[in-house]
């Protein structure tokens, strides 16, 4: 593995960026950067073996700043929606500044990745962690996490995330990268063919907010267990989908054991380019770009219109902290939050 650390660019704050690079045998590589822990490339071959990045981004550290916050991220400590942004623990209510309406989505405007973090680099991965004082972000405690970019020569990309806390806490981390796996200078992903390993799906209310209630995906076009074009799924007349503009719903991962896993396949016909998602955790949200993304040109050029890209963030379920019946989010002191994301890239033969 081929290991390169270049400077990225310097905060208005004066702090210094860097870029890290992991580039395997085959000449594919990841960069991701000390600005958030976000993923800024991801390099793999299509059935040519033509290299092309199949996550969207930016090429300088200014954009991101500026730009639109979630491309390559890790929102956290909360990621997804917290119904009218607070929830209570052991008595006392914790109300946070909201910034969907009355709710909180992705833990505020502003969260851990706008962060410069503190990284090592190892043989074939690249260990970022941060440390956030009780309270920064409207989260009790005194949080120290700590994620993990793992390359592997055969275009496995395992993220590990961990965490602790100082005082009873409520956190959700998942993975935000925006992936066209035609490359990210492609302007759809309606041709992609995607699935998801999942039987229901979350109930959501008019602000996209999970009711409690668990819906079967059977019969409805949210049913990819068999899979389907996502052009065919986003423009169907069915009230979920017309009310999120698209799809942007969490799924209940069917799994039969814990630990990894598989959730989700997505398969580009053009490229052949497969991406492959493993999960220890219990959902992933599966979001077709529902909307543009901001004014500020992309890696070649060009504004990322709606539908430029998808995503597949495995997660806790959103607004868990208030509602009792879901998988707990509570991270207790003393305990440590672990979960893995993996990602692997692949061509349909």
């Amino acid at each position: 593995m081929k290991i390169a650390i270049d400077k990225f660019g310097v905060t208005p704050k004066g702090e210094q960026v860097d870029l890290i690079t992991l580039e395997n045998e085959s000449g594919a590589y990841v960069k991701v950067t000390s600005y958030g822990a976000k993923l800024v490339s991801l390099v793999v071959p299509d059935k040519t073996g033509d290299l092309a990045d199949v996550v969207l981004g930016y090429n300088d550290l200014d954009s991101y700043l500026n730009g639109e916050r979630f491309f390559g991220s890790n929102p956290g400590p909360f990621a997804n929606r917290i119904k009218n942004a607070s929830f209570t623990i052991d008595g006392h209510t914790y109300n946070l500044t909201p910034n969907e309406g009355a709710n909180l989505l992705h833990s505020g405007s502003s969260a851990i990745e706008a962060e410069i973090w503190n990284y090592e680099v190892e043989n074939d991965s690249v260990c970022f962690s941060c440390s956030i004082p009780d309270g920064k972000y409207g989260f009790p405690g005194d949080l120290n996490i700590a994620i993990c970019y793992r390359w592997s020569n055969d275009m496995r990309l395992s993220i590990d995330y961990r965490a602790t806390t100082t005082k009873p806490t409520h956190i959700n981390l998942t993975h935000h990268s925006y992936f066209n796996l035609n490359g990210d200078s492609s302007e759809t992903i309606l041709d992609h063919i995607a699935s998801v390993n999942a039987s229901y799906y979350l109930e959501t209310d008019v602000n996209m907010v999970p009711t409690g209630n668990i819906l079967p995906v059977a019969n409805t076009p949210l049913d990819l267990r068999e899979s389907k074009v996502i052009g065919s799924v986003v423009a169907a007349d069915y009230e979920p989908i017309i009310k999120c503009r698209g799809i942007d719903h969490c799924y209940v991962i069917d799994r039969k054991e814990e630990g990894l896993a598989h959730c989700a396949r997505v398969v580009a016909p053009r490229s052949s380019r497969t991406m492959d998602v493993y999960t220890t955790l219990p959902g992933v949200q599966f979001y077709t770009d529902n909307f543009d993304n901001g004014v500020l040109p992309g890696k070649h050029g060009k504004v990322y219109p709606s539908r430029s890209a998808f995503c597949l963030e495995p997660q806790f379920y959103p607004n868990s902290p208030n509602i009792e019946s879901f998988p707990s989010t509570l991270l207790q002191p003393g305990n440590e939050y672990f979960h893995s994301i993996v990602y692997q890239f692949n061509q349909k033969l």
